[in-house]
């Protein structure tokens, strides 16, 4: 079990890289998912639903622009973190589908 620990981040690190505003939405989302396990993670029906911006992200505090190679270099990175939670969220529902065929 302690592999399965090893790529985990920091909530500040997970917030940066998953551009989520505020690091107490990962701790919600942690404790309904320790609660409830996937159903705790879907959203509710009630209300509006929020969805997540990409507007909302941090402008760069430097006014030089970014050569071609870094913004390169950002969307390589943007793609990774993408593919690395897409892998993840994969993961999650193979366990979620798994889990339900062992129960008749």
């Amino acid at each position: 079990m302690k592999s399965f620990y090893k790529d985990f981040l920091s909530l500040r690190d997970a917030s940066i890289r998953f551009n989520i505003p505020d690091t107490s939405i990962i701790v919600k989302w942690k404790k309904d998912f320790a609660d409830f396990g996937l159903v705790g993670l879907q959203p509710k029906t009630r209300g509006k639903p929020r969805s997540m911006n990409e507007n909302k992200r941090k402008k760069r505090k430097s006014d030089k622009p970014l050569t071609r190679e870094e913004e390169l270099l950002l969307e390589i990175e943007a793609l990774r973190f993408e593919n690395e939670l897409l892998k993840k969220l994969q993961a999650l529902i193979q366990a979620e589908e798994k889990a339900k065929k062992r129960k008749p």
